[in-house]
């Protein structure tokens, strides 16, 4: 057994508490994510957003010995760049290859915010505590000016997750991003950042593979 085969699978820098749940509730669902069962540790980047962009090098230099991949995940609204998302996520990528990660790092920027996520799924609904379907929530996030009929997503995504939480006397807690992680139907997303982080993960841990 050689020294990778001894270290674990993954580490992950993330910038707060919210991308935390919902990274432990997506890393939790292997099968659904197509990937093989891997062992994982989170933990959070004491300067948030701008802290993992410009800093995740340094803080994850430490488990260069311990884990294959790591992975880095941030909002791009917060990280004080006015970068591109994929300019951003190559720059700290980058860095990680220099300071001995290689091949083996990946950074994923959400645009614009984890928020953003969560207006891919109809499961979301019973988690904000909204009794009717997705046309309806629709329709009362465009009467509050939320949600423009022409857009995908509203396009202050955190904003509408607390107009409708509020709306509904649900308190929001990091853990809602864990619940609405494990309820989601993947397949039905569309988000550029979270696919690459699913395609990331199927090509670091295939199915079939060894944990």
């Amino acid at each position: 057994m050689n020294q990778v085969d001894k270290k674990k699978d993954l580490v992950v820098l993330v910038a707060d508490s919210h991308i935390h749940w919902a990274t432990r509730g997506l890393l939790s669902r292997s099968e659904s994510l197509g990937i093989a069962q891997i062992d994982f540790y989170i933990f959070t980047h004491v300067h948030h957003d701008s802290g993992c962009r410009t800093q995740a090098a340094e803080y994850l230099r430490p488990y260069l010995r311990y884990y294959v991949h790591s992975l880095v995940i941030f909002d791009r609204h917060g990280c004080t760049s006015d970068d591109s998302r994929t300019d951003i996520q190559n720059r700290v990528e980058s860095d990680l290859r220099k300071n001995g990660w290689e091949d083996r790092a990946k950074a994923i920027v959400i645009e614009p915010e984890l928020e953003a996520w969560v207006w891919g799924y109809q499961e979301a609904l019973p988690v904000l505590g909204w009794p009717g379907g997705y046309d309806s929530l629709r329709q009362w996030l465009s009467q509050e000016g939320l949600w423009p009929v022409s857009a995908a997503k509203p396009p202050d995504p955190k904003k509408a997750m607390k107009a409708v939480m509020e709306h509904t006397q649900q308190k929001r807690e990091a853990k809602v991003f864990e619940q609405i992680a494990r309820a989601a139907n993947f397949k039905r997303c569309q988000d550029a950042a979270f696919n690459e982080l699913k395609n990331t993960l199927q090509l670091w841990f295939p199915l079939g593979s060894s944990p």
